[in-house]
């Protein structure tokens, strides 16, 4: 049943209008932050950053709605073009510097990926890389890392590793964990999440005739794999 709500029109159309304000939002709270309208006090400053955590969760959960609907579409095609492995890994790195330093995090790569080119839709592996490292953010402590590591696998494929050292998942939750609307952490953690980012990965990975695995030690940390078959390397 909400499978069928989500695929409604009007419910399309409600989530994306939703995007606007809240985009607008996030930017004025970034520009406040960043001192150019003046000097706050501490307090006010730490308010606003703790209105970005929040407010950057709904955006993540409209993106991921609308993402879930387009890949549940039977005659959805991938458009894959020739993509720059080291340029989409750096954008995205750049992209959380803001967030992670707020909660003085790390997040960087680590291994070489030699230059590697794959032929993959940018646009989809992009959406993949977001949802896993907003995930390892949002459980991760304050303090923590998230590491990007590239290898290349015997086999001849490209194995894309995100890796953090956040609370980890239970055994007994990961034989699930890319099932539609499946959560990752327990009902009593009230953090803002629909159960589709994870399916959403797996999806884009099997257009891709790819996959994603997951290996997890509660207290340690989670270490989810993106492996790009040797057809894909260009």
């Amino acid at each position: 049943m909400i499978e069928e709500i989500l695929k409604q029109q009007t419910v399309q159309t409600m989530v994306h209008d939703m995007r606007a304000p809240m985009t607008v939002l996030k930017g004025n709270l970034l520009l406040l932050l960043s001192g150019v309208m003046g000097e706050m006090s501490s307090d006010q400053r730490l308010l606003l950053r703790r209105s970005m955590g929040p407010l950057e969760d709904l955006i993540q959960m409209t993106e991921t709605i609308l993402q879930a609907v387009s890949l549940d579409k039977d005659d959805l095609h991938l458009q894959p073009v020739k993509t720059d492995l080291d340029e989409l890994l750096s954008e995205l790195v750049d992209f959380y510097q803001v967030p992670f330093k707020q909660r003085q995090m790390q997040l960087y790569r680590d291994g070489n990926s030699f230059g590697a080119k794959l032929l993959v839709d940018p646009f989809w592996t992009k959406r993949v890389l977001h949802n896993l490292v907003w995930n390892a953010y949002k459980f991760t402590p304050d303090k923590g890392k998230v590491v990007l590591h590239v290898r290349h696998a015997e086999s001849g494929a490209i194995e894309l590793t995100v890796d953090d050292t956040g609370r980890g998942i239970p055994a007994d939750r990961l034989q699930n964990i890319f099932e539609k609307f499946s959560q990752v952490s327990p009902a009593s953690d009230r953090r803002l999440g629909n159960g589709l980012g994870l399916w959403i990965c797996k999806r884009v990975m099997e257009l891709h005739e790819g996959s994603i695995r997951v290996a997890s030690v509660v207290g340690q940390g989670s270490q989810f794999v993106l492996q790009f078959p040797a057809k894909r390397i260009v």
